[in-house]
């Protein structure tokens, strides 16, 4: 279970203006997906405040923009981007990770979400380079 919003509220505001390096998102989605999954949301948090030093900005950042990247899966302007490998699998390149961590949060219908054309223009950004245009 990923954390409330209202669980979250405390520095929303705050919260919503932080990014957090593309590489460090990276590295705690990693983190996320490698750990054993614990019942009630406790390793999302509990792996941001290992990586980050406690409740900081950065923690709830990570944790929100973690939250609001699992609800982009299910737009479907992302699913060019993410291909399932087996029906409880999802491949999704690091770059979309990454943007995740420096792309435009904003509040919709009582959740945080994505501006999800800033989210796919700040993943074609950290793409690597492929081929000659």
């Amino acid at each position: 279970m990923r954390p409330t919003l209202k669980d979250m509220s405390k520095n929303l505001p705050t919260d919503l203006e932080v990014r957090v390096d593309p590489d460090e998102m990276v590295r705690y989605v990693h983190s996320l997906m490698t750990a054993p999954q614990s019942k009630g949301g406790s390793t999302i948090v509990s792996l941001a405040e290992r990586q980050w030093g406690g409740d900081t900005a950065l923690a709830r950042a990570a944790q929100l923009r973690w939250s609001a990247l699992n609800r982009a899966f299910g737009d479907a302007r992302v699913s060019s981007w993410t291909t399932y490998q087996k029906s409880n699998q999802i491949h999704v390149p690091a770059a979309l990770i990454a943007a995740a961590g420096v792309a435009r949060l904003t509040v919709a219908a009582d959740e945080v979400v994505f501006d999800i054309p800033t989210l796919l223009d700040a993943t074609l950004q950290l793409c690597e380079p492929a081929g000659y245009a």
